[in-house]
C-alpha cells in the first residue's frame, strides 16, 4: 500500500504545489521545534561523539505530511565546524518558518596538519568525498525513514535539496552534479575508499538523488561533471573571494590543493547545459559575503528561487518523471525499459498497491516478463527513484 500512496502524492502534487496554499515564500511559523538524530553509525563524529549527527527542525504545530526538504552543511575548510554553525542554524530556522523540514549535518573532517602534509592533495580530495558519502547517507536516512518508519519528518522524499556554505557548499555541490559515469581516472580511487558513487555512510538501499543545491560559496573540482540531466542550483558568491574563488583556483589558494571552480564557472556552464539556476555576486565582501548578508540577500534569494521552483513549476517533478520510458504499453507478455540512468532494482504493484513482483539484477533492467500478470493496470517503480512510476496496462 505504501507504493500506492507515494504514487499518489506524486501524482496530487503536481496539482497541489503550484499554489503552495502561501507557504515557502516567505515565515508563517513562528516557532520551530528541533530534533536531534543520530543518521549513521558507520563513523564517528570523534573519539568522543559517536556516529554521525544531525539537527532537524520542523515548524512548530504544522498539520503538513508532505514537505520539501533542505539538508545543510556547515564550513570549516574541511578541519573545522559543527552542525550548529550560526549559519546553517540561520537558514534551517528560516526556512523551517517557512514551513519546510530542514536540517543540519556533522560529517567526517580531517586535522588541519594534514593540509600542510606533502599528501595534502590526496588528504583533501578524500575529505571532500567522505564528507559526499556523508551527506548522502542523510538523504538516504529520509526516505527510509519515509518508507519504514512511517515517514516520522513529514517530508515528500520527491522533494530533497541540499545546500551549505563554503566547505559544506562544495560537499552539496559534487552531490547534486557528478554521476558514476563521469568519475576521472586520477580521482577513482578516492571514490573507491569512499564507498564509489553512493559512499559508505550507511543507510543503503534508497536513493541519494536531489532535486536541487543551494550554494553559499561553493565549488566544484571540474565544470565536466555538469551536464543536461543535473538538477537546480542556486548560488550566492563574492567576486573577491580568495577562499573559494569565484572563478578556478586552487582551494584557499593553496597550489598543493586540487583546483575549485566556483560559482562564476558554475553557473556559466549551468547556462550553456539548459539547467535552471541563478546566481547572486558579490562585488566584495570576500568569502564571508554570502554569511554576512545572510539575513537580507542569501535567504531571501534562496527562497525566491525555491518558491519558484516548488510552487510555479513542475520542474522538480519533472526531474524524475520522465528519465523512464517503457513499451509497449499496453504489454502482453514482455514490458521493455529505456532510462537515461540504469535501473537495478524495479517493483510493480496492482492498483491497490500490493506488490506483485519485486526484481533485483546486477545488470541494468531492460526487459520484464508479464507473461504472469492478469489484465489490467499496474504501476512499475524504480525501486532507487521511488519518484519515478510508470503506469502500464497488461492485456
Amino acid at each position: 500500500m505504501k507504493y500506492i500512496l507515494f504514487y499518489l502524492l506524486i501524482f496530487f502534487s503536481i496539482s497541489v504545489f503550484p499554489q503552495c496554499d502561501g507557504r515557502y515564500e516567505s515565515e508563517i511559523f513562528d516557532e520551530v521545534n528541533k530534533t536531534i538524530v543520530e543518521y549513521t553509525d558507520v563513523y564517528d563524529w570523534s573519539s568522543f561523539d559517536s556516529g554521525l549527527d544531525m539537527d532537524i527542525y520542523q515548524p512548530a504545530n504544522d498539520t503538513v505530511t508532505s514537505r520539501p526538504l533542505l539538508i545543510f552543511a556547515h564550513g570549516g575548510t574541511y578541519v573545522a565546524g559543527n552542525k550548529n554553525n550560526p549559519t546553517m542554524v540561520r537558514l534551517c530556522e528560516a526556512f523551517a518558518k517557512r514551513g519546510y523540514v530542514t536540517a543540519s549535518i556533522q560529517y567526517r573532517l580531517t586535522s588541519p596538519l594534514n593540509l600542510i602534509l606533502p599528501n595534502a592533495y590526496d588528504i583533501f580530495s578524500q575529505t571532500v568525498l567522505n564528507s559526499v558519502s556523508d551527506m548522502k547517507a542523510a538523504v538516504r536516512f529520509f526516505r527510509k525513514d519515509f518508507f519504514e518508519n512511517g515517514n516520522s519528518y513529514g517530508i515528500n522524499p520527491n522533494q530533497i535539496f541540499v545546500g551549505g556554505n563554503s566547505a559544506g557548499a562544495v560537499t552539496a555541490a559534487h552531490l547534486s552534479v557528478i554521476d558514476e559515469n563521469q568519475v576521472p581516472n586520477e580521482f577513482q580511487s578516492y571514490f573507491d575508499l569512499a564507498g564509489g558513487i553512493e559512499g559508505n555512510s550507511g543507510n543503503y538501499g534508497y536513493s541519494s538523488e536531489v532535486s536541487g543545491a543551494v550554494l553559499l560559496a561553493g565549488a566544484i573540482n571540474s565544470l565536466d561533471f555538469i551536464d543536461a540531466d543535473d538538477t537546480p542550483i542556486v548560488s550566492l558568491h563574492a567576486i573577491d573571494d580568495n577562499t573559494i574563488f569565484y572563478n578556478c583556483e586552487n582551494a584557499i589558494g593553496n597550489s598543493s590543493l586540487p583546483i575549485l571552480c566556483g560559482a562564476g564557472e558554475i553557473h556559466n556552464k549551468l547556462d550553456d547545459v539548459g539547467i535552471i539556476n541563478d546566481l547572486y555576486t558579490f562585488q566584495s565582501g570576500g568569502h564571508s559575503a554570502p554569511m554576512s548578508n545572510i539575513d537580507d540577500v542569501a535567504i531571501p534569494f534562496i527562497s525566491d528561487f525555491l518558491y519558484e521552483l516548488i510552487c510555479n513549476t513542475n520542474t522538480v517533478e519533472d526531474i524524475s518523471n520522465f528519465r523512464v520510458r517503457i513499451f509497449p504499453n499496453p504489454c502482453k507478455n514482455y514490458l521493455f525499459v529505456e532510462s537515461v540512468r540504469p535501473i537495478y532494482e524495479i517493483i510493480i504493484t496492482d492498483l491497490l498497491g500490493n506488490k506483485l513482483l519485486d526484481m533485483s539484477s546486477i545488470f541494468p533492467i531492460d526487459q520484464i516478463n508479464t507473461s504472469f500478470l492478469k489484465n489490467g493496470t499496474y504501476f512499475l517503480f524504480n525501486k532507487n527513484e521511488l519518484s519515478s512510476v510508470q503506469l502500464f496496462l497488461k492485456n
